[in-house]
Protein backbone atom coordinates (compact mmCIF):
# COMPACT_ATOMS: atom_id res chain seq x y z
CA UNK A 1 0.00 0.00 0.00
CA UNK A 2 1.42 3.21 -1.02
CA UNK A 3 1.64 6.07 1.12
CA UNK A 4 -1.15 8.33 -0.45
CA UNK A 5 -3.28 5.24 0.19
CA UNK A 6 -2.52 4.43 3.76
CA UNK A 7 -3.12 8.48 4.26
CA UNK A 8 -6.65 7.96 2.90
CA UNK A 9 -7.11 5.21 5.12
CA UNK A 10 -6.49 7.22 7.81
CA UNK A 11 -8.88 9.69 6.89
CA UNK A 12 -11.79 10.25 9.94
CA UNK A 13 -10.18 7.30 11.59
CA UNK A 14 -9.14 7.32 15.13
CA UNK A 15 -5.92 4.74 16.26
CA UNK A 16 -5.53 4.32 20.13
CA UNK A 17 -3.08 1.95 21.79
CA UNK A 18 -3.82 1.18 25.46
CA UNK A 19 -0.64 -0.25 27.26
CA UNK A 20 -0.81 -2.82 30.54
CA UNK A 21 1.89 -4.76 31.93
CA UNK A 22 0.36 -7.90 33.14
CA UNK A 23 1.87 -10.79 34.88
CA UNK A 24 3.31 -13.74 33.68
CA UNK A 25 0.86 -15.79 35.49
CA UNK A 26 -1.96 -13.52 34.75
CA UNK A 27 -1.04 -14.07 30.61
CA UNK A 28 -0.34 -17.56 30.46
CA UNK A 29 -3.85 -18.54 32.64
CA UNK A 30 -5.77 -16.17 30.18
CA UNK A 31 -4.18 -18.14 27.25
CA UNK A 32 -5.82 -21.11 29.13
CA UNK A 33 -9.28 -19.51 29.42
CA UNK A 34 -9.31 -18.24 25.84
CA UNK A 35 -9.17 -14.93 26.84
CA UNK A 36 -6.72 -14.27 24.47
CA UNK A 37 -6.74 -16.22 21.28
CA UNK A 38 -5.11 -16.72 18.00
CA UNK A 39 -6.65 -15.50 14.79
CA UNK A 40 -7.14 -17.76 11.86
CA UNK A 41 -5.10 -15.45 9.86
CA UNK A 42 -1.80 -16.16 12.05
CA UNK A 43 0.81 -18.60 11.40
CA UNK A 44 1.53 -21.79 12.66
CA UNK A 45 3.59 -22.28 15.83
CA UNK A 46 6.97 -23.36 15.38
CA UNK A 47 9.48 -22.27 17.68
CA UNK A 48 11.98 -24.59 18.36
CA UNK A 49 12.79 -25.88 21.94
CA UNK A 50 15.87 -24.03 22.06
CA UNK A 51 14.26 -20.88 21.59
CA UNK A 52 11.63 -21.65 24.05
CA UNK A 53 14.17 -22.35 26.71
CA UNK A 54 15.98 -18.70 25.78
CA UNK A 55 12.34 -16.88 26.45
CA UNK A 56 12.51 -18.81 29.69
CA UNK A 57 15.66 -17.77 30.75
CA UNK A 58 15.19 -14.24 29.85
CA UNK A 59 11.70 -13.95 31.86
CA UNK A 60 13.57 -15.87 35.00
CA UNK A 61 16.25 -13.00 34.88
CA UNK A 62 14.72 -10.59 34.28
CA UNK A 63 15.57 -9.58 30.86
CA UNK A 64 13.08 -7.49 28.54
CA UNK A 65 11.13 -9.34 26.61
CA UNK A 66 9.00 -7.66 23.40
CA UNK A 67 5.70 -6.19 23.81
CA UNK A 68 2.49 -8.22 22.75
CA UNK A 69 0.13 -6.15 20.43
CA UNK A 70 -3.33 -7.13 20.45
CA UNK A 71 -6.88 -5.92 19.22
CA UNK A 72 -10.47 -6.76 21.15
CA UNK A 73 -13.06 -9.09 19.14
CA UNK A 74 -16.42 -8.85 19.23
CA UNK A 75 -16.87 -11.26 21.46
CA UNK A 76 -14.38 -9.74 24.22
CA UNK A 77 -11.16 -11.75 23.74
CA UNK A 78 -8.02 -9.91 22.58
CA UNK A 79 -6.94 -11.56 19.65
CA UNK A 80 -2.71 -11.57 19.44
CA UNK A 81 -1.32 -9.38 16.28
CA UNK A 82 1.85 -10.13 16.94
CA UNK A 83 3.85 -12.34 19.80
CA UNK A 84 2.21 -15.31 19.10
CA UNK A 85 4.92 -17.60 19.37
CA UNK A 86 6.30 -15.50 22.63
CA UNK A 87 3.18 -16.27 24.22
CA UNK A 88 2.53 -19.53 23.22
CA UNK A 89 6.19 -20.58 24.46
CA UNK A 90 5.21 -18.89 27.78
CA UNK A 91 2.08 -21.17 28.12
CA UNK A 92 4.03 -24.32 27.05
CA UNK A 93 6.39 -23.42 29.87
CA UNK A 94 4.08 -23.02 32.44
CA UNK A 95 1.95 -26.05 31.58
CA UNK A 96 5.36 -27.98 31.48
CA UNK A 97 4.68 -29.77 28.08
CA UNK A 98 5.73 -28.99 24.37
CA UNK A 99 5.23 -30.13 20.99
CA UNK A 100 6.69 -33.87 20.26
CA UNK A 101 9.02 -32.45 17.01
CA UNK A 102 8.88 -36.16 16.03
CA UNK A 103 5.34 -35.87 15.29
CA UNK A 104 4.13 -32.71 14.64
CA UNK A 105 6.53 -29.52 12.79
CA UNK A 106 4.32 -27.06 14.10
CA UNK A 107 0.61 -26.67 15.63
CA UNK A 108 -2.06 -24.12 13.97
CA UNK A 109 -3.42 -22.52 17.47
CA UNK A 110 -5.85 -20.92 15.63
CA UNK A 111 -7.42 -24.29 15.20
CA UNK A 112 -7.79 -25.05 18.80
CA UNK A 113 -8.45 -21.02 20.65
CA UNK A 114 -11.77 -20.94 18.99
CA UNK A 115 -13.23 -23.85 20.68
CA UNK A 116 -15.07 -24.34 24.10
CA UNK A 117 -12.73 -25.30 27.18
CA UNK A 118 -9.79 -24.82 28.65
CA UNK A 119 -7.18 -24.68 26.03
CA UNK A 120 -4.90 -26.84 27.62
CA UNK A 121 -7.28 -29.40 27.14
CA UNK A 122 -8.06 -29.11 24.08
CA UNK A 123 -4.73 -28.63 23.50
CA UNK A 124 -3.94 -32.58 24.87
CA UNK A 125 -6.57 -33.89 22.79
CA UNK A 126 -5.33 -32.71 19.36
CA UNK A 127 -1.88 -32.73 19.54
CA UNK A 128 1.13 -34.71 20.43
CA UNK A 129 2.75 -33.20 23.25
CA UNK A 130 6.01 -34.34 25.23
CA UNK A 131 6.98 -33.08 28.74
CA UNK A 132 9.31 -30.22 29.00
CA UNK A 133 11.92 -29.83 30.87
CA UNK A 134 14.09 -26.83 31.29
CA UNK A 135 17.95 -26.14 32.94
CA UNK A 136 19.84 -23.31 33.57
CA UNK A 137 23.49 -22.98 34.97
CA UNK A 138 24.07 -22.66 39.01
CA UNK A 139 26.31 -19.75 40.36
CA UNK A 140 28.55 -23.38 41.13
CA UNK A 141 28.43 -24.00 37.27
CA UNK A 142 26.08 -27.10 37.83
CA UNK A 143 22.66 -27.40 36.00
CA UNK A 144 19.64 -26.26 38.10
CA UNK A 145 15.83 -27.39 37.16
CA UNK A 146 13.97 -24.52 36.87
CA UNK A 147 10.54 -25.92 35.85
CA UNK A 148 7.88 -23.97 36.80
CA UNK A 149 6.21 -26.54 38.35
CA UNK A 150 9.14 -27.41 40.19
CA UNK A 151 9.98 -23.62 41.46
CA UNK A 152 10.74 -22.92 44.83
CA UNK A 153 7.78 -21.13 45.87
CA UNK A 154 9.54 -17.41 46.38
CA UNK A 155 11.25 -17.92 42.64
CA UNK A 156 7.46 -18.86 41.49
CA UNK A 157 5.82 -16.11 43.31
CA UNK A 158 8.47 -13.65 42.04
CA UNK A 159 8.12 -15.15 37.96
CA UNK A 160 4.08 -15.03 38.77
CA UNK A 161 4.52 -11.10 38.68
CA UNK A 162 7.08 -10.70 36.52
CA UNK A 163 5.46 -8.39 33.58
CA UNK A 164 5.03 -8.50 30.03
CA UNK A 165 3.70 -5.87 28.36
CA UNK A 166 0.14 -5.85 26.31
CA UNK A 167 -0.54 -3.00 23.80
CA UNK A 168 -4.36 -3.34 22.90
CA UNK A 169 -5.22 -1.67 19.83
CA UNK A 170 -8.47 -0.21 19.49
CA UNK A 171 -9.94 1.80 15.88
CA UNK A 172 -12.87 3.47 16.35
CA UNK A 173 -14.33 2.87 12.93
CA UNK A 174 -15.62 -0.48 12.46
CA UNK A 175 -16.26 -0.36 8.70
CA UNK A 176 -12.22 0.21 8.45
CA UNK A 177 -11.54 -1.68 11.21
CA UNK A 178 -10.35 -4.78 9.32
CA UNK A 179 -8.20 -3.10 6.99
CA UNK A 180 -6.62 -1.02 9.49
CA UNK A 181 -5.59 -3.66 11.45
CA UNK A 182 -4.48 -5.98 8.27
CA UNK A 183 -2.17 -3.40 7.45
CA UNK A 184 -0.87 -3.15 11.08
CA UNK A 185 0.39 -6.92 11.30
CA UNK A 186 2.22 -5.88 7.79
CA UNK A 187 4.10 -3.57 9.28
CA UNK A 188 4.37 -5.39 12.42
CA UNK A 189 5.49 -8.29 10.69
CA UNK A 190 6.99 -7.62 7.15
CA UNK A 191 10.80 -6.17 9.25
CA UNK A 192 10.84 -9.93 10.89
CA UNK A 193 12.64 -12.83 9.16
CA UNK A 194 10.42 -15.59 10.92
CA UNK A 195 7.64 -14.83 9.16
CA UNK A 196 7.21 -16.00 4.96
CA UNK A 197 5.54 -14.37 2.42
CA UNK A 198 2.78 -16.60 2.89
CA UNK A 199 2.61 -16.74 6.04
CA UNK A 200 2.47 -12.60 5.70
CA UNK A 201 -0.53 -12.56 3.20
CA UNK A 202 -2.05 -14.82 5.19
CA UNK A 203 -2.51 -12.25 7.72
CA UNK A 204 -2.89 -9.14 5.42
CA UNK A 205 -5.27 -10.72 2.87
CA UNK A 206 -7.78 -12.63 5.67
CA UNK A 207 -11.00 -12.88 3.85
CA UNK A 208 -13.36 -15.44 2.47
CA UNK A 209 -11.10 -16.80 -0.37
CA UNK A 210 -8.52 -16.92 1.46
CA UNK A 211 -10.09 -19.02 3.91
CA UNK A 212 -11.39 -21.25 0.44
CA UNK A 213 -8.03 -22.38 0.20
CA UNK A 214 -6.90 -22.50 3.65
CA UNK A 215 -9.40 -24.95 4.21
CA UNK A 216 -8.60 -27.05 0.86
CA UNK A 217 -5.00 -26.71 2.06
CA UNK A 218 -5.65 -28.45 5.52
CA UNK A 219 -8.15 -30.93 4.85
CA UNK A 220 -8.62 -31.98 1.25
CA UNK A 221 -7.21 -35.61 0.89
CA UNK A 222 -6.38 -35.61 -2.44
CA UNK A 223 -4.16 -31.94 -2.17
CA UNK A 224 -2.72 -34.00 0.89
CA UNK A 225 -1.92 -37.19 -1.39
CA UNK A 226 -0.54 -34.76 -4.32
CA UNK A 227 2.14 -32.08 -2.14
CA UNK A 228 3.08 -34.11 0.89
CA UNK A 229 3.00 -33.01 4.73
CA UNK A 230 1.55 -29.55 5.32
CA UNK A 231 4.53 -26.65 5.56
CA UNK A 232 5.41 -25.23 8.20
CA UNK A 233 5.69 -21.95 6.20
CA UNK A 234 2.95 -22.51 4.02
CA UNK A 235 4.37 -22.82 0.79
CA UNK A 236 1.69 -25.31 0.21
CA UNK A 237 -0.74 -22.61 0.48
CA UNK A 238 1.30 -20.35 -1.52
CA UNK A 239 1.56 -22.76 -4.36
CA UNK A 240 -2.58 -23.37 -4.45
CA UNK A 241 -2.80 -18.91 -4.42
CA UNK A 242 0.00 -19.16 -7.18
CA UNK A 243 -2.15 -21.59 -9.70
CA UNK A 244 -5.04 -19.35 -8.93
CA UNK A 245 -3.78 -16.25 -9.66
CA UNK A 246 -2.11 -18.66 -13.38
CA UNK A 247 -5.84 -18.78 -13.80
CA UNK A 248 -6.71 -15.41 -13.59
CA UNK A 249 -3.90 -13.59 -15.32
CA UNK A 250 -2.70 -15.92 -17.62
CA UNK A 251 -3.80 -16.82 -21.22
CA UNK A 252 -3.16 -18.34 -24.63
CA UNK A 253 -2.07 -15.93 -27.49
CA UNK A 254 -2.01 -17.26 -30.66
CA UNK A 255 1.15 -16.69 -32.97
CA UNK A 256 1.63 -17.76 -36.68
CA UNK A 257 3.26 -20.39 -35.85
CA UNK A 258 1.50 -22.10 -33.01
CA UNK A 259 0.75 -20.11 -29.45
CA UNK A 260 2.52 -18.92 -27.13
CA UNK A 261 1.17 -17.73 -23.09
CA UNK A 262 0.77 -14.59 -21.77
CA UNK A 263 0.55 -13.81 -17.88
CA UNK A 264 -1.19 -9.84 -17.65
CA UNK A 265 1.00 -7.28 -15.92
CA UNK A 266 4.02 -9.96 -14.81
CA UNK A 267 7.29 -8.86 -14.69
CA UNK A 268 9.02 -12.04 -13.32
CA UNK A 269 8.16 -11.29 -9.68
CA UNK A 270 5.76 -13.78 -8.30
CA UNK A 271 5.61 -12.19 -4.93
CA UNK A 272 3.81 -8.74 -6.93
CA UNK A 273 1.71 -11.23 -8.69
CA UNK A 274 0.84 -13.08 -5.90
CA UNK A 275 -0.03 -9.60 -3.59
CA UNK A 276 -1.59 -7.92 -6.49
CA UNK A 277 -4.03 -11.42 -7.12
CA UNK A 278 -4.82 -11.18 -3.18
CA UNK A 279 -5.87 -7.13 -3.16
CA UNK A 280 -8.21 -8.71 -5.99
CA UNK A 281 -9.98 -11.64 -4.35
CA UNK A 282 -10.42 -9.41 -0.99
CA UNK A 283 -14.01 -8.68 -3.19
CA UNK A 284 -14.45 -12.08 -4.55
CA UNK A 285 -18.10 -12.92 -3.40
CA UNK A 286 -19.44 -16.95 -3.07
CA UNK A 287 -19.76 -17.44 -6.49
CA UNK A 288 -16.54 -16.36 -7.51
CA UNK A 289 -15.08 -18.27 -5.19
CA UNK A 290 -16.86 -21.34 -6.05
CA UNK A 291 -15.57 -21.09 -9.62
CA UNK A 292 -12.02 -21.05 -8.47
CA UNK A 293 -12.74 -24.14 -6.00
CA UNK A 294 -14.02 -26.40 -8.70
CA UNK A 295 -10.67 -25.56 -11.09
CA UNK A 296 -8.68 -26.48 -8.44
CA UNK A 297 -10.88 -29.89 -7.49
CA UNK A 298 -10.83 -31.35 -10.92
CA UNK A 299 -7.30 -30.50 -11.20
CA UNK A 300 -6.37 -32.98 -8.27
CA UNK A 301 -8.29 -35.58 -9.50
CA UNK A 302 -6.23 -35.59 -12.53
CA UNK A 303 -2.92 -37.07 -10.14
CA UNK A 304 -2.05 -40.81 -10.37
CA UNK A 305 1.37 -39.84 -8.98
CA UNK A 306 2.49 -39.86 -5.36
CA UNK A 307 3.53 -36.57 -3.62
CA UNK A 308 7.48 -37.13 -4.23
CA UNK A 309 6.78 -36.71 -7.65
CA UNK A 310 3.89 -34.13 -8.01
CA UNK A 311 5.17 -31.86 -5.28
CA UNK A 312 7.85 -30.30 -7.72
CA UNK A 313 6.28 -26.64 -7.74
CA UNK A 314 7.21 -25.73 -11.86
CA UNK A 315 5.57 -28.86 -12.90
CA UNK A 316 2.36 -28.60 -10.76
CA UNK A 317 2.46 -25.08 -12.10
CA UNK A 318 2.61 -26.36 -15.73
CA UNK A 319 0.40 -28.93 -15.79
CA UNK A 320 -2.35 -26.57 -13.96
CA UNK A 321 -1.70 -23.80 -16.46
CA UNK A 322 -1.76 -26.50 -19.38
CA UNK A 323 -5.39 -28.27 -17.99
CA UNK A 324 -6.72 -24.59 -17.37
CA UNK A 325 -5.96 -22.96 -20.88
CA UNK A 326 -5.34 -25.49 -23.39
CA UNK A 327 -8.08 -27.57 -21.83
CA UNK A 328 -6.33 -31.02 -21.23
CA UNK A 329 -7.47 -33.54 -18.76
CA UNK A 330 -5.67 -36.48 -19.01
CA UNK A 331 -4.89 -38.58 -16.53
CA UNK A 332 -1.60 -37.49 -14.82
CA UNK A 333 0.62 -40.56 -14.12
CA UNK A 334 4.20 -41.01 -13.56
CA UNK A 335 4.81 -42.48 -16.84
CA UNK A 336 4.24 -38.76 -18.26
CA UNK A 337 5.85 -37.43 -15.09
CA UNK A 338 8.54 -38.93 -15.68
CA UNK A 339 8.75 -38.71 -19.45
CA UNK A 340 8.68 -34.58 -18.58
CA UNK A 341 11.59 -34.66 -16.46
CA UNK A 342 13.70 -36.59 -18.84
CA UNK A 343 13.14 -34.19 -21.22
CA UNK A 344 16.07 -32.08 -22.51
CA UNK A 345 13.95 -29.01 -23.45
CA UNK A 346 11.87 -28.91 -20.23
CA UNK A 347 15.26 -29.71 -18.02
CA UNK A 348 17.32 -26.94 -19.45
CA UNK A 349 14.53 -24.29 -19.09
CA UNK A 350 13.82 -25.09 -15.56
CA UNK A 351 17.65 -24.76 -15.22
CA UNK A 352 17.23 -21.26 -16.25
CA UNK A 353 15.21 -18.94 -13.78
CA UNK A 354 12.04 -20.85 -13.10
CA UNK A 355 9.86 -17.37 -13.17
CA UNK A 356 11.12 -15.91 -16.20
CA UNK A 357 8.20 -15.55 -18.76
CA UNK A 358 10.36 -17.20 -21.57
CA UNK A 359 11.28 -20.23 -19.45
CA UNK A 360 7.93 -20.81 -18.06
CA UNK A 361 6.21 -20.71 -21.41
CA UNK A 362 9.10 -23.47 -22.87
CA UNK A 363 8.18 -25.54 -19.96
CA UNK A 364 4.34 -24.98 -20.32
CA UNK A 365 4.54 -25.92 -23.69
CA UNK A 366 6.89 -28.80 -23.65
CA UNK A 367 4.32 -30.55 -21.08
CA UNK A 368 0.98 -29.56 -23.22
CA UNK A 369 3.34 -31.68 -26.23
CA UNK A 370 4.12 -34.47 -23.78
CA UNK A 371 0.92 -34.81 -21.64
CA UNK A 372 -1.89 -33.98 -24.66
CA UNK A 373 -0.11 -36.44 -27.06
CA UNK A 374 1.09 -33.50 -29.63
CA UNK A 375 4.01 -34.71 -30.08
CA UNK A 376 2.92 -38.16 -31.42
Amino acid sequence: MGTASILDSLKDLSIQQYKTDVGFRTLVESVDENLYIIPKYQRKYRWSKEQVVALVESLICGLPIPPIYTCRNESNQLEILDGQQRVMSLFFYYIGYYLNKRKNNSINFSEISVEEGRFRDILFKKSELEELHISMQGADGTPVNVDYATLPIELKRRLDFTTITVIEIKVDNEKKKSEVLRQIFANLNRGGSLLSEQEQRNGIYACPFYDMLQDMNRNNEKWRNIWGRQDAQEKDMEVLLRLCALRRYASVKRTLIGFEFVIDGYNSSYVKLLDRFSEEVMSYEDKKIREYQKSLLAFFDLFQVNSKQSSKVALLESFYIVSEKLDVKRPITSEIYNQILASDTYKSYARQGTIKLKSMNERWKTVYEIWAGANR
